[in-house]
Order: C-alpha cells, then structure tokens, then sequence
C-alpha cells in the first residue's frame, strides 16, 4: 500500500498580520491531486491542522472543503489525523462522527477508562490495502501536554490492595500499578516516564491486533531527539525542548513513523522509516531556505519498500533583501527601490512577503517608517524590518574590576551604552542633545 505523510499546515496562519489563506488553498488543491495522480491509499496527517486553538471561520471551511474534494476524487482514500499542540483536540474531534462517513479518523486525545485500560480502539486505527484487506495498523499518538501524559499514568496503590475491578482477561496487556513502596516515577523523570508508559502498553495493544504479513506503522506529533528547529515559528512543547522525546518510545518493528512539529523536512539519526515531513509551506522568514515536501511511504507486507518526497509547490515568494547580511539604511532604500513597482491587478494576498534587513552604524530614528513608506509603493508586502546593530554588544553595566557604576557620569554611562549597539563615538549632534536633556532633568530646564 502507499501512504502520503505530511503534518503542520497551520491553516488560518497570518505572517505579521499578512493572510496565507491563497497559500494553503493553492496547496490543499494540490495535494487533491497529488493523491490522485499517484495513488495514494491512506493520508497521514501529523498534528497542527490549524494555527491555533480556535481557528477562524475561512480554515474551517479550507478543512471541510478539502476533505469533502478529497473524497469525491478518490473515495478509496484513508485520512488518519491527530492534534498537534496548536490544535484544540476538542474542537478538532468535535465532527469525528460525521467525518467517519468520509473515511477520516481524527485522534484529539488519549483517556483510559473507569477500568483504568487505554483507550486504543480509539487509537489503533486499521490500514487497508487496494484489495479492502487490513495491510497496516496505524498507532496514532496525538500531541500530549505535560498534565495530559501525567494524568494517563496510573496511579499508586497500597500493597495490600486487592486489584482493581475490570482487569483484562489473561494474555491482555496491562502495565503494573505501582505500590506505595515500590520507586515512583519522580525518581526520574515523571514526564519521559508517562510517555513510555503511554508508548509501551499501546504497542502491545498493536502487537496483539496485528496479523503476519500487516505493517505497523506510527503516527504522532512532538519534539525527538535529534531533531532539527525551525527560527520564529516553532512552540516548545512538553515542558520545553529540554524534553526531547527519545526514538526507542517507538518499537523496531514499526515499519514507519510519521512525524509532525518540526517544520524543516528530515529523517532522524539516519534512520530513513524515522521522518518528519515538514509544514507545506514556509510559516516564518527562515523557513523560506529550505524545500517544503510531503512524503511517501510504500509498503510490502509488513516491511517498508520505499520512501520518497515530492516538493510542494510555493504559490508566494518569500524575499530578503538583501538575501544575505544587512546595508546601510541608503543602500536598503536603494534595494527597495529597484523592487517591481506595484501593480493594481495583482491579487494582494500574492504578492511576495518581503523582509528587509538594516544595518545602523548610528542611530537612524524613523528607518522603520521610511522603508515602509517606500515599500508601500512596491508590489511586495512588508513583513518585518530587522534592525543590526554595529556595536560591540557588551552590556552597558560590565565595568572593569574595581569600578563602580556610581563612579561613573551619566554622560559616561550614555557614551558606553552607544557603544553597545553602535560603532565609533557618539555623534556631536546627538551628544549635544543628551547634554540638554540632562540639564533640564537636572535642573528643571530653567522653570
């Protein structure tokens, strides 16, 4: 069978208050296609449908829209979809009944029953091939909070305890619950501890379901070790970076693991089955470097045959100028300049997002207006202006040994802080006018 990966689309994003709505809607009528064209059976998708908790009424119409396009062109086609941590799992279960007549299964989050079992009929979602049979069993994890990952490990009990009603028949899996004497899991590390905890008894789960010659295959959404940060536009999520998922959460035997968070495309420690695919299309300016991809899995029985990527088409560019380093404001004015003059015919939300980068020898007050004034006229849109500064950053405080601030005059202090963020001696003109500041808010400027 074949399936398309792919994760982080962010619909509804904005890029400092610019739409990408054209963006994701050019995108989403791609993949219809690239579906079709390349006969895909099932659809991945690794967390961060939308940019945010409560996406506004446009994404939602995008969501619908695609997967009711997605079913008329090709009604065979499995979606499987978890919440990444922008997502509202409520919200993006909420039509989960409705949307299983469309053959898409959404996973928002993981509850364990008043019988204190996982929930993994919700979670273990069946594959089938072209032939309607079961070909693979995907696993599909979606993004957990720190007080989600807590809350799924259970809780102690007594030693005398007798074990809890409902337990599962022999043969089922079940991890342990901790007596009071035995080490807890504050011992280490209570949210790395909850994950594998989470991990192992829903890969037993799958190892019980799964028939010979059926693939395994994973689908879920966070930060693993090894990975690789985007700037701007990636949250930390599970407590922060520091908590980096290890890769042996999943087992040897998962033929393929579906990744979502990371908005770069990559494998993980060389292991090609181990992938994040990566956001569609570039959600902050860096990401503008690196290629956008879904990726392609095909597999033979219970085994991975191939996996392959193909480049998203970018409807908009993404410009900085200059492309490299940073001029002085004249030449970035120049630069602006030679920009294509704004065309009235030229759909807003298509033209280029542009980001200008000024380096400030001295202070330049009013840059920042100047720059946007001139881009106003350019058939570009201005995202940011990047402000570098020439100095030699030592904070204004970090004086020689023995040398107190107090010793120092405010003119002295004013002199190092310029130094901080510009080259060369402070300008006679702006010395001139610390000076007069001074001496009014000293001496109340003569009233």
């Amino acid at each position: 069978m074949r399936i398309l990966h792919t994760a982080d689309w962010h619909l509804g994003h904005t890029l400092r208050g610019h739409s990408r709505h054209a963006e994701h809607a050019h995108f989403l009528r791609w993949l219809v296609a690239t579906v079709v064209e390349r006969e895909v059976d099932a659809l991945l998708l690794a967390g961060d449908v939308f940019d945010s908790a409560n996406p506004p009424a446009p994404a939602w119409r995008l969501w619908f829209g695609f997967l009711g396009e997605l079913k008329r062109a090709r009604p065979s086609l499995q979606v499987v979809v978890i919440a990444g941590n922008h997502d509202s799992a409520a919200r993006l279960e909420a039509p989960q009944d409705l949307l299983a007549a469309f053959d898409v299964r959404i996973v928002g989050a993981i509850a364990r029953g008043a019988d204190g079992r996982l929930g993994v009929d919700d979670l273990l979602v069946p594959l089938r091939g072209r032939d309607g049979a079961v070909a693979a069993w995907c696993a599909a994890i979606p993004f957990l909070r720190s007080s989600d990952v807590l809350a799924l490990v259970p809780p102690p009990l007594p030693a005398d305890a007798p074990p809890p009603a409902g337990l599962p028949a022999a043969g089922d899996f079940v991890l342990p619950r901790p007596v009071v004497d035995a080490p807890t899991v504050a011992e280490g590390d209570p949210l790395l501890d909850g994950m594998r905890t989470l991990h192992a008894e829903l890969f037993a789960a799958a190892r019980a379901r799964r028939l010979p010659g059926q693939a395994l295959v994973a689908l879920a959404h966070g930060y693993l070790v090894g990975g690789a940060l985007s700037e701007l536009s990636e949250r930390k999520v599970l407590g922060g970076n520091q908590h980096a998922l290890p890769l042996d959460l999943f087992p040897d035997e998962c033929a393929y693991v579906a990744l979502g968070h990371l908005h770069r495309p990559q494998q993980l420690a060389g292991r090609e089955h181990v992938r994040y695919s990566g956001s569609p299309i570039p959600l902050s300016m860096p990401e503008r470097e690196h290629a956008h991809h879904v990726v392609f899995v095909d597999l033979a029985g219970e085994r991975l045959q191939k996996v392959w990527s193909l480049r998203v088409p970018r409807l908009v560019p993404l410009v900085r100028v200059p492309e490299r380093g940073a001029l002085a404001p004249d030449a970035a004015l120049a630069a602006i300049d030679a920009l294509p003059p704004r065309d009235p015919s030229h759909d807003d939300e298509l033209r280029p997002l542009v980001e200008v980068a000024v380096r400030l020898e001295q202070p330049a007050p009013g840059i920042g207006e100047r720059i946007a004034q001139r881009i106003a006229d350019r058939d570009v849109r201005l995202v940011r202006v990047e402000v570098e500064l020439t100095g030699d950053g030592a904070p204004a405080g970090a004086l020689p040994r023995g040398t107190e601030l107090t010793s120092l005059s405010p003119e002295q202090v004013f002199a190092r802080r310029y130094a901080r963020d510009h080259r060369g001696e402070v300008p006679p003109a702006l010395l001139a006018a610390f000076r007069q500041l001074l001496d009014e808010v000293e001496h109340g400027g003569g009233t």
